[in-house]
C-alpha cells in the first residue's frame, strides 16, 4: 500500500490539498490507460465526511459500483440512492402501499431489525408497469444501526431461536432493558403515514413472531426514519440526471482518499501554531457541559485538518491483469509492461533483429529511446509470437516471410487490434506515436 497523510491549518487548506491528491490519482490512473471509475463512497470506520474511492471493473471484483452512462455520477454500493419520483411522493400521502418486510439481526442477537418497504418500487411504480421488486440496501440500514450483523442470511429465524427456548426472564421479573428482545421496526420513505397503522398494533413476521411475543417481554420499537432504504439497480433513473441509466459493475477497489478533518486531531489533541492570518476562531466551540474545547492558552492554535489516501499497488497488478487480458495473453499498459516493444526474428534475420533493436534503443535528440528486449532464444518464430502474446508486451516487432519479401518489419500491437507494415528507418517513430495511444 502506498499511503500519503496530510495535515493542513484550516479546513480551506485541507480541501485544496485533498483536490491536489485526487488530481494526482487521476493522474495516476490516466497513465496507465486503463478504464477506471472514481466513486463517492462512505468513509466507513476511518471516519471523515467526504471520500472518493477508485475502482477497476472487474468480474471477479468484490464491490459493486454504481455509475450512470449518461453523466458523471458514480457511487460505491453503501452510498448509491434510488431515484425518488413524483409518483412515489404522491403514494407518500396518498392510499395504502403493498410492502414487504427485510429482517437483520443485531450481533448481541438481542435485537431484530425489519425494515418496511414497499413491495415495488420504479419510476411507474404507482401504475404497476416497469415496476420491480423491492429489495433493501443493507449498508444503509448499518449506518442507522451500526450493531446489524450483515453477515446474518436468516435474521428472523436466528432471532426466533434464540428467545423461543430462553425468554429473558423465567421469575416473572421484567429484565434490564438492555437485556429485553427488542424489534426495530425502520419505514422507508415510500411507506405514507397511512399504511403506518397497519404495523403499529402487530408485530411482523407473521405467525412465528406472533407465537415468540406471547411468551417473551418484546419490545417494539418504531423508526419513521425519512429514508430510501431500496437498493438501486440496473436501468434505474438516476440521482443526478434522472435518465434510466444506471448500470452496476462489479470492481476491484484501487485506491481510496479521505478527507478526515479533525476526527483524530481533536481526540489527541493535536495542534500546532498558526500564523495569525491563518488561525480559526475555535474558542467559540464548547463542549456539551459548556466548557470551552480549547484552553486559554490555545487560542493561536489549531487542531491539525488531516487526510489519509492510499493506493494498493500490489492489487493494480492483479486488476489490470484482469481487466485487460484476452483470450491470447495479457495486455500490460505502457507504463507496467516489462518492455514496451519485444522484437522477434526467425533464424534468418537473427543479425537485422539486431539492427533493428539498435534504431529503437539508441539515444537520439528529440527521440526517447524504445524501451524494447529482443528475444534471441532457440526457438521458432511461431513459439516466440505465442510467448510474446501470453506476456503481453504493448508492441511486438515481426521479421519473418515479409521481411523476406519486402525488407520491412510487421509491427504487431494487439490491444488496439493492428498488424502494419513499417520499414525500419520508420519504426521509431511509429512505434512512439502508437504508445501514446496505450
Amino acid at each position: 500500500m502506498k499511503d500519503l497523510y496530510t495535515f493542513d491549518a484550516t479546513p480551506q487548506q485541507a480541501m485544496e490539498t485533498y483536490t491536489l491528491a485526487r488530481k494526482a490519482y487521476d493522474a495516476f490512473f490516466d497513465e496507465l490507460r486503463i478504464p477506471y471509475i472514481v466513486a463517492e463512497a462512505d468513509s466507513g470506520s476511518i471516519g471523515g465526511n467526504l471520500s472518493h474511492e477508485y475502482h477497476v471493473p472487474s468480474s471477479g471484483g468484490e464491490d459493486t459500483v454504481i455509475s450512470c452512462g449518461s453523466c458523471t455520477y458514480a457511487a460505491n454500493e453503501e452510498l448509491a440512492k434510488t431515484q425518488s419520483t413524483m409518483s412515489e411522493h404522491r403514494r407518500s400521502i396518498g392510499d395504502f402501499v403493498p410492502y414487504r418486510s427485510w429482517f437483520g439481526i443485531g450481533k448481541d442477537r438481542t435485537q431484530l431489525l425489519e425494515v418496511i418497504l414497499p413491495r415495488h418500487v420504479g419510476s411507474d411504480a404507482a401504475v404497476g408497469s416497469k415496476n420491480r421488486e423491492a429489495q433493501v440496501n443493507p449498508y444503509l440500514v448499518k449506518q442507522l444501526y451500526p450493531h446489524l450483523d450483515l453477515s446474518i442470511e436468516h435474521a428472523l429465524s436466528i432471532f426466533i431461536d434464540r428467545w423461543k427456548d430462553n425468554p429473558p426472564s423465567k421469575d416473572g421479573q421484567k429484565p434490564e432493558s438492555s437485556s429485553r428482545p427488542r424489534l426495530v421496526r425502520i419505514y422507508d420513505y415510500r411507506i405514507p403515514v397511512s399504511s403506518m397503522g397497519h404495523h403499529q398494533n402487530s408485530i411482523g413476521g407473521g405467525h412465528l413472531l406472533q407465537e415468540l411475543s406471547s411468551n417473551v417481554d418484546l419490545e417494539i420499537v418504531v423508526d419513521r426514519s425519512s429514508l430510501d432504504l431500496a437498493r438501486i439497480q440496473e436501468g434505474d433513473g438516476c440521482p443526478k440526471c434522472g435518465n434510466k441509466s444506471i448500470r452496476l459493475q462489479q470492481a476491484v477497489e484501487l485506491g481510496h482518499t479521505f478527507y478526515l478533518g479533525d476526527r483524530y486531531s481533536r481526540p489527541l489533541d493535536a495542534k500546532f501554531i498558526t500564523p495569525p492570518a491563518q488561525q480559526i476562531d475555535q474558542t467559540s466551540l464548547v463542549t456539551p457541559e459548556g466548557e470551552s474545547e480549547l484552553r486559554q492558552g490555545d487560542k493561536d492554535k489549531s487542531w491539525f485538518q488531516m487526510g489519509c489516501h492510499g493506493i494498493g499497488i500490489s492489487r493494480i497488478i492483479g486488476a489490470v491483469a484482469d481487466a485487460l487480458a484476452d483470450r491470447q495473453g495479457l495486455l500490460w499498459p505502457r507504463v507496467m509492461a516489462p518492455f514496451e516493444a519485444a522484437i522477434l526474428a526467425n533464424e534468418d534475420h537473427k543479425v537485422a533483429a539486431e539492427s533493428v533493436w539498435d534504431v529503437l534503443t539508441r539515444y537520439e535528440p528529440g527521440f526517447d529511446p524504445v524501451d524494447a528486449i529482443l528475444d534471441d532464444r532457440d526457438r521458432g518464430l511461431g513459439w516466440k509470437l505465442k510467448d510474446a502474446d501470453l506476456i503481453g508486451f504493448p508492441v511486438v516487432v515481426i521479421l519473418g516471410s515479409t521481411y523476406s519479401k519486402e525488407g520491412v518489419c510487421e509491427v504487431s500491437i494487439r490491444r488496439l487490434g493492428s498488424r502494419e507494415k513499417v520499414a525500419t528507418k520508420s519504426l521509431r517513430e511509429y512505434i512512439a506515436r502508437k504508445l501514446a495511444m496505450i
